[in-house]
């Protein structure tokens, strides 16, 4: 008898992630609009990463749904699901928000899905070597990436400075608007960020001297 309940216990509970996991893929199916080919495909990835990752093939194809939504076809969720699921392990945050974080950032630096393991490297370095936190470098990244995008600054360069700045005790919000806006500034003036420092550091009054190039509210940064 305890082994037959045993037997129907497992099977339940296989069961129970099967269904799970059907339901998952057709939330999938239904935010990709892809075709039945395209989500096996999909399906086949998430449950291989489920047997070899800390995450169910449940939690993968969420994670796939999450890319869906932000545009990415079948092929860019299959290029991007490995690293992410690296980024949420090493920085142990939800998928979904290390989904929408890698997502955006990989579009908004206008590089290719097939770029999120750089993306991914670049985060979890930054975290590990600085003051920043995942919550810190997400907040100043939605502000900075795209005007660092404009003004030709790497991924590397503008996660590297926030990262100073967050040493620094500037972190979220005020860093990103404020190297956004001295990025802004020094490119409407046509001055790099080395040469613009270079005219600070050298500076008989250097606080007036970042104020006349970028402005008050850039002038700390």
């Amino acid at each position: 008898v305890v082994a037959i309940g045993s037997l129907v216990g497992a099977f339940g509970s296989i069961i129970s992630k099967s269904s799970e996991f059907e339901k998952a893929l057709s939330t999938l199916q239904a935010v990709t609009g892809s075709s039945s080919s395209d989500i096996g495909e999909l399906s086949d990835l998430a449950k291989e990463l489920g047997s070899t990752t800390a995450f169910t093939a449940s939690q993968v194809v969420e994670l796939q749904t999450e890319l869906a939504k932000l545009g990415f076809k079948t092929d860019d969720i299959k290029n991007a699901t490995g690293s992410i699921l690296d980024l949420a392990a090493s920085l142990d945050v939800g998928l979904g928000e290390a989904a929408e974080f890698s997502g955006s950032l990989v579009k908004s630096f206008g590089l290719t899905t097939e770029e999120t393991s750089r993306v991914v490297d670049v985060m979890a370095k930054s975290t590990s070597s600085s003051a920043l936190n995942f919550e810190s470098l997400r907040e100043s990244l939605k502000l900075v990436a795209p005007v660092s995008k404009a003004t030709g600054v790497s991924i590397e360069t503008t996660t590297a400075l926030l990262g100073v700045l967050a040493d620094r005790g500037l972190k979220g919000s005020i860093a990103g608007t404020g190297l956004a806006k001295t990025f802004i500034m020094l490119n409407k003036k046509g001055i790099s960020l080395a040469e613009g420092m270079k005219r600070v550091k050298e500076s008989a009054d250097p606080l007036n001297t970042a104020i006349d190039l970028v402005g008050v509210v850039a002038g700390k940064t």
